[in-house]
């Protein structure tokens, strides 16, 4: 049997999701007589009753139900097909970063690229693993880490030295001597930088025995912190407006440098693209507008203990 028209099987498709002729007639910018010809078309060349008509509307039989699923799985499929082909004319980039990242720092200054590049549309991919740019159509990665990728072109854009920070409840159990062995660490199992490896640096040695909460990456870590699970390691740009909100404070008045940042990386021909070229700047100005603003800070301790030096993750 040869194929229905596409007009017809979009027809059908826009009943069985919108539930009647004139919201599918509607949608799809035509008569209502129309998709009820394209549909009784479709319904006589496959032999089939794929409606049943009532007051309430029309709904799928048998044979709709077997037949409406495939048909909006193939129009997004269509959807997204055009929409990939196209993205390039769009003047679109593609960006993969971290979910604590993306949640706290740049979705919400996004508004701000939209307003100087209004022609820069931005398809974020938010991982906790490392991508393969090429294979996956990546133009630019916010990674954290020592830049030591090999094979892609790497900026430092912002360095970020660690702090501790709470909830002000836990801040004041640490003050309080009958609760502060209590209070628990909250631990990135992701990061490269531990409670070890601070108390290595010259961190007080008594956190040693407090007890460990660990969660998976940066985006739990800092809501746990947030909830008052604990004190967290953090990363300042993470943490940067719950400090000012005063919804979490500094632990401690220590701050280590461990040779670690937030990074813009790509394959040398993607970072060459304009649109990816419009996007490093506007991230660059962003961040160094914000240094700015936040004026001198105290003098990190440095420390070169960290886990997997070499290595880095989108944070």
């Amino acid at each position: 049997m040869p194929l229905p028209s596409l007009n017809a099987l979009q027809a059908a498709e826009a009943v069985g999701r919108l539930g009647s002729l004139s919201r599918a007639a509607a949608a799809l910018g035509v008569t209502p007589s129309a998709v009820s010809h394209r549909l009784r078309g479709l319904e006589q060349q496959l032999g089939l009753g794929l409606f049943e008509r009532s007051e309430a509307g029309l709904t799928p039989t048998a044979a709709g139900r077997r037949l409406l699923p495939g048909l909006s799985e193939g129009f997004q499929r269509i959807a997204a097909a055009v929409a990939e082909a196209t993205a390039q004319e769009r003047g679109t980039v593609t960006v993969t970063c971290g979910l604590a990242f993306a949640a706290k720092w740049l979705v919400p200054r996004l508004v701000g690229l939209a307003a100087r590049h209004p022609e820069l549309e931005v398809r974020l991919v938010t991982t906790s693993r490392l991508v393969e740019f090429d294979r996956e159509d990546i133009d630019l990665g916010i990674r954290f880490g020592r830049g030591r990728w090999p094979g892609l072109k790497a900026q430092l854009v912002a360095p970020q030295p660690l702090v501790p920070v709470a909830s002000p409840a836990i801040a004041a159990a640490l003050a309080d001597p009958e609760r502060t062995a209590t209070v628990p660490l909250i631990e990135d199992e992701q990061s490269l930088f531990g409670w070890d490896a601070w108390a290595a640096a010259g961190g007080p040695a008594a956190l040693a025995v407090h007890p460990r909460r660990r969660f998976p990456d940066a985006s739990l870590a800092v809501e746990a912190a947030l909830a008052g699970h604990g004190v967290w390691l953090a990363w300042p740009l993470l943490v940067d407006e719950a400090l000012q909100s005063g919804r979490l404070v500094r632990a401690f008045p220590d701050r280590i440098d461990a040779g670690l940042g937030y990074w813009l990386v790509s394959t040398p021909a993607r970072w060459r693209r304009p649109e990816a070229a419009r996007f490093r700047g506007w991230i660059t100005s962003m961040l160094g507008d914000e240094r700015d603003a936040a004026g001198p800070r105290d003098a990190p301790t440095r420390c070169s203990a960290v886990r997997n030096s070499d290595a880095g993750y989108p944070g």
